[in-house]
């Protein structure tokens, strides 16, 4: 019913679009690896400057951003993204369609089809201050959740409103988010669940301080949402308070923070009045703060942590890593779970070439013992669907006390024809316990490699994006393996 009531409103404000004469959005969603991996390349290459952890990224930032130093390559991805933004008016109307196998446990940064059949039409509009774009989808044979419900039928993913104000950007819709430096997963916010119908706040160019005593934060951003969660769960309708902080320090080059923090608190049954949410941003939320240990009086859950990437010494290679952490009392976390990766790139007559290698660990692991902590990842006590949205984790996909080993690689070719593939290999829901979205009430071991290939067609203004690979899931010994093959094929053309 609230979704209803979200869509309703959006299709009201929308309404007045349809007369407009017909350009571009402000903003780049979390969908494309290659347009991602060149803005990295731009980035490390030092031709273009700003934090570039937060998705959906400001392309005014960017521009702000941009240096007029040479590159190389032959691909051009963010120059047209740059041509089309600084085109005000209405965009012309762009359709797709995407067929997927049933085997949809991944999901990392892209735009894979989210059901059997997913179709879409979207079109946008852009003046000097305001902006807005309609996206309407029909999902067909999507996989039940872990609870069995299958989240079919027409949605408004990726619709939105935004205005700007200044240096700032707020906004009201459902769009895709993506917070961290993950190729595969993210463990606070990742494009794993269908997007939250939220309002949000950004700030779109990330300069400096002008002050001398904050001047060594070097650029920083922050960016902050509040949404609603659905109706059918445990404690219906909470709401989903986000917030991250991100920065360049220059006291070491080539270093980038991100800082962020999680709040669900709300929801019917449960407090919601000015104070619950005072308590939550003052982290006294858990039992014995301010609660009279009543847990009717908890303000809800929470989770925090950072993430780190660094490039040193002008090499063509970075560590990143990420940990985030259950329970946050007094503005550090407990129960904590960890991402490590390394990447590497290079160019190769005029196309560039991408290899990374990132391991998640979602096990909880308390600062006051030693031994791992089963099922407490994604998962609390009043909130018992847990950080999880219709019916899939918005962090990492592979959901509570599950590791695995990604290897992949990106190439970008001439014309903008991408290649990728990653091989995945660990364990989800190691001990058959919990609730785990990807293999409830079993330990699963898995292993993956999945090949894929985006390419597009001027002439035509169509772009095709096709994947194929294959999945083991074995959950028990005296069982036979889970094998089979995985694929996705979508369309997508202007009008």
């Amino acid at each position: 019913m609230h979704e209803n009531i979200v869509s309703s409103r959006l299709l009201f404000l929308f309404a007045f679009m349809i007369g407009l004469k017909l350009a571009a959005e402000p903003f780049l969603d979390p969908t494309d690896p290659f347009l991602r991996h060149e803005i990295r390349l731009l980035k490390d290459h030092g031709s273009i400057s700003g934090t570039m952890g937060t998705w959906p990224l400001s392309l005014g930032g960017l521009e702000e951003g941009k240096a007029d130093s040479e590159v190389s390559w032959s691909h051009d991805l963010l120059g047209q993204a740059l041509s089309r933004e600084r085109n005000h008016g209405l965009s012309p109307f762009m359709a797709s369609i995407g067929f997927a196998d049933n085997r949809v446990t991944a999901r990392s940064f892209g735009d894979e089809p989210r059901a059997n059949f997913h179709s879409r039409i979207k079109a946008s509009w852009m003046s000097d201050r305001f902006a807005a774009r309609l996206s309407l989808s029909a999902l067909s044979g999507v996989e039940s959740d872990w609870k069995g419900r299958a989240d079919e039928g027409l949605n408004l993913d990726g619709s939105y409103l935004a205005a700007r104000l200044g240096n700032w950007s707020g906004s009201f819709g459902k769009v895709e988010r993506w917070w961290g430096p993950g190729w595969d997963g993210s463990l606070i916010l990742s494009s794993n669940a269908r997007p939250i119908p939220a309002v949000s706040l950004d700030r779109r160019v990330p300069e400096p301080f002008d002050s001398k005593w904050l001047s060594w934060i070097g650029p920083w951003s922050f960016h902050s949402f509040i949404g609603r969660m659905e109706k059918e769960r445990h404690v219906p309708n909470p709401y989903l308070w986000g917030m991250r902080v991100e920065f360049e320090p220059t006291l070491v080059e080539g270093l980038e923070i991100g800082l962020f923090r999680m709040m669900q608190l709300g929801g019917e049954g449960r407090p919601q009045g000015l104070s619950i949410w005072v308590d939550a941003f003052l982290s006294q939320d858990n039992t014995g703060a301010n609660t009279g240990r009543d847990p009717a009086k908890e303000p809800g859950n929470q989770l925090a942590g950072l993430d780190l990437r660094w490039k040193p010494f002008h090499l063509p290679f970075a560590l990143y890593g990420q940990v985030a952490g259950e329970d946050e009392d007094k503005f550090l976390p407990n129960a904590l779970f960890f991402m490590y990766g390394m990447e590497t790139w290079a160019e190769v007559d005029g196309s560039t070439l991408r290899l990374f290698a990132e391991y998640a660990d979602l096990t909880s692991t308390w600062w006051t013992s030693d031994p791992n902590s089963r099922n407490v990842t994604y998962s609390h006590g009043i909130y018992q669907d847990g950080y999880r949205y219709r019916g899939r984790p918005i962090g990492h996909w592979i959901d509570q006390d599950s590791r695995i080993l990604s290897l992949g690689l990106i190439l970008l070719q001439a014309h903008e024809v991408g290649w990728g593939g990653i091989l995945r290999t660990g364990v989800l829901n190691e001990d058959g316990a919990g609730t785990s979205s990807v293999s409830n009430g079993c330990a699963t071991d898995m292993l993956s490699v999945e090949v894929y290939n985006s390419r597009t067609f001027p002439d035509h203004d169509l772009e095709v994006t096709a994947s194929f690979g294959w999945e083991s899931l074995k959950i028990d010994n005296s069982l036979a393996k889970n094998n089979g093959l995985t694929a996705y094929f979508s369309l997508k053309r202007n009008f």
